[in-house]
């Protein structure tokens, strides 16, 4: 076998591992993109899951007249429903402000917070609620 010969055999060997190695990358990026549309999928349902909690709790919210008078002129802020799956610090730091925006007392607080609790919350938090309400009003 001549020089070049073996040379353009290198080069044919050369170019059969580029392809190889191009070919795996492919399916690595097929695997990547069907995972990634996977993970979309799941986002995008997770989204419409608490879009439909949101709006059945506002739905709810709405549908009866505030227990308490406004005292404010404009939009007052409503407290969102907690369901136990976010953060209670969060939460209870979010409702706290909306309660100081609102002007409510300690006993308007413990009726609202009480009436926010919803699933596995209201559950858990049944007996701590009447807890923090008999607290407050004192």
């Amino acid at each position: 076998m001549t020089r070049l010969e073996e040379q353009r055999q290198a080069v044919s060997q050369a170019l059969e591992n580029q392809d190889q190695r191009i070919s795996a990358i492919e399916t690595s990026q097929k695997i990547v993109e069907e995972q990634l549309q996977q993970v979309k999928d799941q986002v995008k349902e997770m989204i419409r899951e608490e879009l439909r909690e949101l709006s059945a709790g506002e739905r709810s919210l709405t549908a009866a007249a505030p227990a308490f008078p406004d005292r404010h002129s404009g939009v007052v802020a409503k407290p969102y429903p907690y369901n136990g799956k976010t953060s209670w610090d969060i939460y209870y730091m979010q409702f706290e402000n909306i309660a100081r925006m609102n002007n409510w007392s300690n006993e308007e607080k413990a009726c609202v917070l009480t009436s926010m609790l919803r699933d596995s919350a209201a559950a858990i938090w049944k007996i701590s609620a009447h807890q923090i309400y008999v607290t407050m009003i004192r």
